[in-house]
């Protein structure tokens, strides 16, 4: 977001008010990462922009030009209020004074476009303080924004052990998200690219994983095997991909008497139990016993 009518030099203008000093004020708190300030300032810088953008329109015509460069210079200054709090929020240490700042914008604009640079900030610093405090913030995000992507990742990873089915259904919407979502004013494309190239891991792993914790064999298959080129960084989670890989892939052979499929099981079970790590014992166990059946006599 560029914001370049808020260069403009009005305070001598026809319609000059408070908002140009709580503006200039708001600059330099937002400068100096001054989170009490920022937090004060925006607010108040707000509250002038979205009156001052609601005037009506003079009646006298020489003066509407005037007018109008108020009104856009308002809006402007009311986005510039979202994104001060967004910036600060991440740019410091003081963990309160972060979620302060992202409750602020929350109340000030719950679908601001800028809750994108701050929302994994605000969720890694609440799950420092346990996984109920921050499964309670991405639900308000979520309830803000149904389709804040950080909120639904946490909500995915968050419930995957104590409600699979719950975790499912977020894994499932975070997928449709971030497939459709483009990158985000002011996030760098390389930020972007490993940010969605870490949440399409975790979807398509979160939907495969429970969908084997119900024997839902072909969608595991389906969604692990998608999963695997972008969890392929993280090698404990490729462990367990691989693993539940094989085990999909047998029961599905097993199923249908294809045996390229239990060939496949066994495949993707010693790679499982090559990689150290949870199911690196019982992947070899899974391993020898389907080659057992593959190599034992047909009747």
């Amino acid at each position: 977001m560029k914001f370049w009518i808020l260069a403009l030099t009005l305070a001598g203008g026809l319609f000059a008010n408070d908002l140009d000093d709580r503006y200039a004020q708001l600059k330099d708190a937002q400068t100096k990462k001054d989170p009490d300030a920022v937090k004060k300032l925006a607010l108040e810088s707000s509250k002038l922009a979205k009156a001052e953008a609601a005037l009506p329109q003079p009646s006298d015509a020489s003066a509407v030009a005037d007018w109008k460069q108020r009104v856009e210079f308002a809006k402007q200054v009311d986005l510039f209020a979202e994104y001060s709090l967004a910036s600060t929020a991440i740019s410091i240490t003081d963990q309160a004074k972060m979620e302060e700042l992202v409750d602020a914008l929350l109340e000030l604009s719950p679908k601001s476009q800028y809750l994108t640079l701050c929302s994994s900030t605000y969720l890694a610093a609440l799950a420092k303080q346990g996984p109920e405090k921050q499964l309670a913030a991405a639900q308000k995000l979520l309830n803000a924004n149904a389709n804040n992507e950080d909120a639904l990742d946490a909500l995915a990873n968050g419930y995957i052990s104590s409600s699979p089915d719950r975790a499912s259904g977020f894994a499932t919407r975070l997928l449709t998200v971030m497939k459709a979502k483009a990158k985000p004013d002011g996030v760098a494309e390389a930020d972007w690219e490993k940010k969605k190239s870490i949440m399409l891991g975790d979807g398509y792993y979160i939907s495969g994983t429970t969908a084997c914790a119900k024997s839902g064999w072909i969608e595991c298959d389906r969604n692990l095997k998608l999963a695997v080129p972008y969890v392929s960084r993280d090698q404990r989670t490729l462990g367990i991909t691989y693993y539940y890989l094989g085990l999909a892939d047998y029961q599905i052979g097993k199923a249908t008497g294809d045996r390229t499929r239990i060939q496949e099981g066994a495949k993707y079970s010693d790679q499982s139990s090559a990689i150290p790590g949870p199911m690196q014992g019982q992947a070899f166990k899974n391993a020898q016993a389907m080659k057992q059946e593959l190599n034992a006599p047909r009747r």
